[in-house]
C-alpha cells in the first residue's frame, strides 16, 4: 500500500497559511502589498476585534471579473510570468500564497473592478470553498474584507494575543508601511478610532506622520550614493537611543526587512557614542538594482541577501557618520605617535624611566591597548573635563575635607577618613524598591589600602603588603550617587517637581495604549503625565529626587519595561533612580585628579557601599600577590 499521498488543495492551502498567515498582522501585510502592487495612491485598512476583521480598500488597478476565482487559486500571481522574473523581482508579491491562504482559513470578500471596466464584480470565500461569485458596482481599485479569522483553525485561535497587542502589532505594520511607501496616502483605524494618516506627499511628511513631529526632531536626515546605489532615511540622535532594536526600520527597494548584518552594521556605526544595552532608531532605506538583491528566502518576503553586501556598509558608513559629525559633540581623539626608542612588544610598551613623573626603577605602561574603541560602558566617553565626585544630593559640608599632603600617597585611607557609618535602612526600599538594595555583605575593607594611580584614566589603583584593588571609579560613583537619590525620595516621598516647561513626546500606538492602562501607577510614584492629541504626551513634573533626570531615557525606559510586562511603580522608579545616577556619575576614561580619586575611596570606606552598581556590574577587583607571582613564574 502506497505511503506517499498527494495532498488536496484545502489541506496545501490551510498549509501554506501556516507560513504565510500566522497572524492578524501577516494578513494586513498582505493584502496591503496587493494595494501596493495594484498601482494604488490610496488605501485605507480598518481593523476590529484585534484583527479578526479586516478591511483593506485601495484606487489601484483592479482586477477584471473573469480573474476573480483565478486570483485565489494557488500560486496564481500577475507580478511574474516565467523563470526569468525571479532574477530581477521589482514588485513586493509575486509568490501567489497570500490570497488563498488568507481564504483557507477566514471568510474573505473582494470587491474589484478596473477604471476600464463600467462594472466590477465580487467573490466571497469561505474556509476555501467559493459563496459567491457576482457582477456589482464598484468604484475603481479593490476592496478586501476578511472577517471571522482562524474561525476553522482553532489551535491557532487559542494562541492570538489580546486584542490590544495584535492590534499594536498591526499599527507598528502600517507604520513601516507609511514610510516605506510615502508617495501613497496610507490610513489605520482601529474600532472607529484612527491611527495613522499619510498623504502621500514624500518622504518627510510620511516621518512626520508615523513618528510624530516631536520624535521626528530627535533624527537627522542622512544620504548617501553611487552609480546604482542610494542610501537615505531618518537616523536617531545618540542622545535617542533606545533599550530595544524595535524602533528600526530597514527598506530594502520599498520592502521592509529585517537583515542582520546591516542592523549589526548600524550600530556598529554608532556604539561607540551610545549607552550599554542601548540601540540606534533609524528608518534607512537602500535602493539597489533588483538584479542585485535576492529576496526570494523567505515565504514571509521579510529577508534578503545583497550581492555586494560591502557596497552597502560603505554608504552606510558614510551616511552615518556623516551625521554623527553633525549631530556628536564628541572630541576627536589625537592619535600619538610612538617614539622609535621604545621597545614594542605587541601593542604596548615598556619604558623603563627615572624621571620625576615615575618612580626610579619603576616600569611605566604606555602605548594603546587594541580594545581602545570597545568600552565597558558605551556611555562612557573619551573627555578632558574634570567632573566633580560630590553628589548635588548631598550637603557641601559633608564633603569638604583637606588638601591632601605632598606624600600622601604614601598614607593609607584609615589614616585620612573619619569613623565608618553604618548603612541607614529606608522604609521606602521596603515600600518601593524592596528588590533594590541588599545588605552590604559584599562590602570589601579598603581603608589600609594604599593609592598608587589611576589606570587608563577608568580604574583607580589600590595596593596593600598581599593584594592590588582595582575600582571603577564610574560605577562606583554611580552607586553612591544612586543610594543618595534612594535617600532624598524617601526624604521627600510625595514631593514633585514641576517642570519649566512641559516635556512632549510621542510614541507608538501600542504605547500609548499601555501607558494609558498604567496612567494610575505612573501618576503615583510623581510624575504628572497627560496624554493629549494621537499618541502625544504631557510630562509636566518629575519626583524632586528626579528633576535632572534624562527625560527622553525616562519614556524609553519606561516604554521598554511596559513592552516586557515587567513593569510596575517600583521598576519604572528603580529605572529611573537608576539611569540618574548613571548619567551624573563621573565617567570613565575621564581624568580625575588624585585628589578627587581620594574622595571617592574614601566615601567608599566611609559608606560602606555594596561594591556593585545598581546595574549589577562590579565595583572593585581584587587581585592577590600570589595571583601576581604566578603570572611572572616567581612561584609555581
Amino acid at each position: 500500500m502506497s505511503k506517499i499521498n498527494v495532498l488536496g488543495q484545502e489541506v496545501f492551502n490551510r498549509i501554506a497559511a501556516g507560513e504565510v498567515v500566522d497572524k492578524p498582522a501577516s494578513v494586513v501585510k498582505e493584502l496591503v502589498e496587493n494595494s501596493v502592487d495594484s498601482g494604488a495612491t490610496s488605501i485605507d485598512i480598518t481593523v476590529k476585534d484585534g484583527g479578526r476583521y479586516i478591511k483593506v480598500a485601495d484606487n489601484g488597478c483592479g482586477i477584471e471579473y473573469s480573474d476573480l476565482k483565478t486570483a485565489f487559486m494557488p500560486h496564481a500571481t500577475s507580478k511574474i510570468k516565467d523563470l526569468s522574473d525571479l532574477d530581477a523581482i521589482s514588485t513586493l508579491g509575486f509568490r501567489g500564497e497570500a490570497l488563498p491562504s488568507i481564504a483557507s482559513v477566514a471568510h474573505v470578500s473582494l470587491t474589484s473592478r478596473r477604471k476600464e471596466d463600467e462594472t466590477g464584480g465580487r467573490i466571497v470565500i469561505e474556509n476555501g470553498k467559493v459563496l459567491e461569485e457576482t457582477v456589482v458596482g464598484a468604484p475603481c481599485g479593490t476592496t478586501v474584507i476578511v472577517s471571522d479569522l482562524f474561525a476553522n483553525v482553532p489551535a491557532r485561535l487559542k494562541f492570538l494575543r489580546s486584542a490590544r497587542s495584535e492590534e499594536g502589532e498591526i499599527a507598528s505594520l502600517v507604520q513601516r508601511f507609511i514610510l516605506a511607501n510615502h508617495n501613497v496616502a496610507i490610513s489605520l483605524t482601529t474600532e472607529d478610532k484612527e491611527i495613522y494618516r499619510s498623504e502621500g506627499k514624500g518622504l518627510e511628511e510620511a516621518a512626520f506622520a508615523a513618528l510624530g513631529e516631536n520624535v521626528l526632531k530627535e533624527y537627522d536626515y542622512i544620504h548617501a550614493s553611487v552609480p546604482g546605489s542610494e542610501v537615505y532615511g531618518y537616523i536617531s540622535k545618540p542622545a535617542f537611543s533606545k533599550h530595544n532594536r524595535s524602533y528600526q526600520t530597514l527598506i530594502v527597494n520599498g520592502r521592509y526587512v529585517v537583515n542582520g548584518d546591516i542592523s549589526f552594521w548600524i550600530y556598529n556605526c554608532c556604539s561607540h557614542l551610545l549607552m550599554k544595552r542601548q540601540y540606534p532608531a533609524y528608518a534607512i532605506f537602500i535602493n539597489v538594482p533588483p538584479d542585485m538583491v535576492d529576496i526570494n528566502v523567505h515565504p514571509s518576503k521579510m529577508e534578503v541577501k545583497f550581492i555586494d553586501l560591502g557596497e552597502i556598509k560603505r554608504l552606510l558608513s558614510k551616511a552615518i557618520n556623516e551625521s554623527l559629525a553633525r549631530t556628536s559633540s564628541e572630541p576627536k581623539l589625537i592619535e600619538r605617535e610612538i617614539p622609535a626608542d621604545e621597545k614594542t612588544f605587541g601593542t604596548d610598551t615598556l619604558r623603563f624611566a627615572a624621571d620625576d613623573s615615575i618612580g626610579a626603577g619603576e616600569i611605566a605602561l604606555t602605548g594603546e591597548t587594541p580594545f581602545a574603541d570597545v568600552r565597558e560602558n558605551a556611555d562612557e566617553t573619551k573627555s578632558s573635563v574634570v567632573m566633580p565626585v560630590r553628589s548635588m544630593f548631598v550637603p557641601t559640608s559633608e564633603r569638604e575635607y583637606r588638601a591632601p599632603l605632598k606624600n600622601e600617597q604614601s598614607q593609607t585611607f584609615a589614616e585620612v577618613t573619619r569613623e565608618k557609618e553604618k548603612p541607614s535602612q529606608y522604609s521606602l526600599l521596603k515600600d518601593i524598591l524592596s528588590d533594590t538594595e541588599k545588605e552590604r555583605d559584599s562590602y570589601t575593607d579598603i581603608s589600609r589600602h594604599r593609592y598608587c594611580g589611576k589606570l587608563f584614566n577608568t580604574y583607580l589603583l589600590l595596593e596593600s603588603h598581599d593584594e592590588v584593588i582595582l575600582i571603577d571609579q564610574h560605577a562606583a560613583h554611580e552607586r553612591m550617587l544612586y543610594d543618595d537619590l534612594v535617600k532624598a525620595v524617601e526624604a521627600g516621598r510625595n514631593t514633585v517637581q514641576d517642570l519649566l516647561l512641559p516635556y512632549i513626546f510621542d510614541v507608538s500606538y501600542s504605547e500609548a495604549e499601555l501607558i494609558d492602562s498604567h496612567l494610575s501607577e505612573i501618576r503615583s510614584i510623581g510624575f504628572t503625565l497627560e496624554r493629549l492629541s494621537g499618541n502625544s504626551y504631557s510630562l509636566s513634573s518629575v519626583p524632586l529626587a528626579l528633576s535632572d533626570m534624562d527625560l527622553s531615557g525616562f519614556v524609553s525606559d519606561m516604554t521598554e519595561l511596559l513592552k516586557r510586562g515587567s513593569f510596575g511603580k517600583s521598576a519604572l522608579l528603580k529605572n529611573s533612580l537608576m539611569q540618574s545616577a548613571c548619567k551624573a556619575a563621573i565617567k570613565g576614561e575621564t581624568d580625575i585628579t588624585d585628589d578627587d580619586a581620594k574622595l571617592l575611596i574614601r566615601d567608599i570606606c566611609e559608606r560602606r557601599i555594596e561594591l556593585f552598581c545598581p546595574h549589577g556590574r562590579p565595583i572593585a577587583v581584587r587581585i592577590k600577590k600570589t595571583e601576581i607571582e604566578k603570572w611572572f613564574k616567581r612561584i609555581v
